[in-house]
């Protein structure tokens, strides 16, 4: 059972909807609700994060082994070998061109899915090695929703191009901003240059000391990753309306100022208090995320009805928050 445990830890399935659902809301907003093929995407998304995170620890292995927070990940502790987890990678891989070819083959949508695992793969490989990497990833984010959009049609709709823009701001933000500041200090002391330390973030003493050039970088993204998302509102591709009423522009209003309230606390943690960090930023990127069903929500409730719509926010919700309490037990931090 622990082994199992082991490997739920080095796949991280509490993350794993957001790739996971990239291609398949992709393909919603590209027309798309046939539910078998939409369950056929959410497979290969899940692959596909599977693939992306095996991969970058296995990359990472001995710059993982000398950090006090992620030293004990399966892999970096020897309780998962280097040759199970690139087993792990390869089959990974294999199976969603296998599922791609088999479910919902396109000459391009099969294109955008290798280009995506190429552009993941230059990011883990050179992440450490030079600064601002964290765009090829987004980029390779923004090929995962082309992949479920090109899997619908050729003919794209400017409401899918809306979305995998959304992602690529929604990972941009999540690694370039908040993954490299809390691994800053240990960062800064291995000399590799990341946004964060090139923007003026460092140590001082114990203290995470946090440049006011890097606060307006992350308030310039975030603000602009909501604007994004606010798009299909602003042009009418989805009402402010559901049933008559302004649920999704409220609901969107609410969680858009929650977000950013809990971005000014991402800056402000003491990296004595790097757990705090943890759950502002997982609360964080989960609102976030949050944001799609919600400015969707009268286009969802249209095309897939009240009760699956309502039922897909439950998940999104309901699938992180199980799998931190069965991985993590009542601390609810994971080794990131």
């Amino acid at each position: 059972m622990n082994r199992y445990l082991e490997f739920a830890k080095l796949i991280r399935p509490y993350g794993m909807l957001y790739l996971g659902l990239t291609p398949v809301f992709g393909a919603i907003c590209n027309g798309m609700f046939d539910f078998f093929h939409l369950l056929i995407l959410f497979f290969i998304g899940v692959l596909s994060h599977i693939f992306t995170f095996v991969q970058n620890d296995i990359f990472d292995i001995s710059v993982d082994k000398k950090s006090i927070y992620v030293s004990k990940r399966p892999l970096s502790i020897g309780l998962i070998s280097k040759k199970e987890a690139e087993f792990v990678v390869v089959i990974s891989l294999l199976l969603s061109i296998l599922l791609s070819i088999v479910f919902v083959f396109t000459p391009l949508s099969f294109i955008f899915l290798l280009l995506s695992f190429l552009l993941v793969s230059l990011y883990n490989k050179y992440s450490k090695k030079f600064a601002f990497m964290e765009y090829i990833l987004s980029t390779g984010v923004f090929t995962y929703g082309l992949f479920g959009v090109f899997s619908v049609s050729n003919m794209v709709s400017n409401l899918a191009i809306i979305f995998c823009f959304f992602a690529f701001i929604q990972w941009l933000f999540s690694v370039g901003v908040f993954a490299n500041l809390k691994d800053v200090e240990y960062d800064t002391k291995v000399s590799i240059k990341t946004t964060p330390s090139l923007l003026g973030v460092k140590i001082i003493g114990n203290e995470l000391f946090v440049s006011n050039a890097f606060k307006i970088y992350a308030f310039v993204i975030k603000i602009f990753h909501i604007f994004i998302a606010m798009l299909p509102l602003l042009f009418g591709y989805t009402s402010i309306y559901v049933n008559s009423f302004p649920i999704p522009i409220l609901l969107f209003i609410i969680i858009s100022v929650f977000i950013l309230f809990l971005l000014k606390k991402i800056l402000s943690t003491p990296l004595s208090k790097r757990d705090k960090m943890l759950i502002y930023e997982g609360l964080q990127e989960g609102l976030a995320f949050l944001l799609i069903p919600t400015v969707l929500a009268s286009y969802l409730i249209k095309y897939i009805g009240v009760l699956s719509t309502v039922l897909l926010v439950i998940f999104m919700i309901a699938w992180p928050l199980s799998c931190f309490r069965i991985l993590f037990g009542k601390k609810l931090i994971p080794l990131e």
